[in-house]
């Protein structure tokens, strides 16, 4: 092979394997979202422990990210009491982060009640509605 398309190929190979580095890179940096379900209450779902230990591994391989924890609670009932609980259930959330070894510094933590509803399925019933209000939404931010 000559030299030149000896280089040719070196150039080509070179490129692909940053390209292909920077873009493996690159998903550590992307905000992420994660939904962690509550049964009622503040009693966190069967499922609920994975989402949180995968949110936390994330944590610990990524020192960079940085996680807002927004408690939600269902529309109907008392407006000051489901501000109560969606605080409640972020609390949850972060304390089980803070267990699983993150430290508290990393999470900022908001109830926002019934004010911001998911939006309601078109055969969706009521009660199935409120229940997949009951969550904490955690966004990890890289900063």
């Amino acid at each position: 092979m000559d030299a030149k398309r000896y280089f040719g190929l070196a150039l080509v190979v070179v490129t692909l394997a940053l390209v292909a580095g920077l873009t493996f890179l690159g998903r550590d940096h992307q905000t992420r979202v994660f939904t962690v379900d509550f049964r009622q209450g503040h009693t966190l779902s069967d499922d609920s422990d994975v989402a949180i230990a995968r949110i936390a591994t994330l944590m610990s391989r990524q020192p960079r990210y940085q996680a807002v924890v927004v408690g939600h609670s269902g529309t109907r009932g008392d407006d000051s009491a489901n501000l109560e609980l969606s605080r409640e259930r972020a609390a949850v959330v972060s304390r089980q982060l803070i267990d699983d070894g993150i430290d508290e510094d990393r999470i900022d933590v908001h109830g926002l009640g019934g004010d911001d509803p998911l939006p309601r399925g078109d055969d969706e019933g009521e009660r199935r509605y409120q229940q997949r209000l009951a969550r904490v939404e955690v966004e990890l931010n890289y900063r």
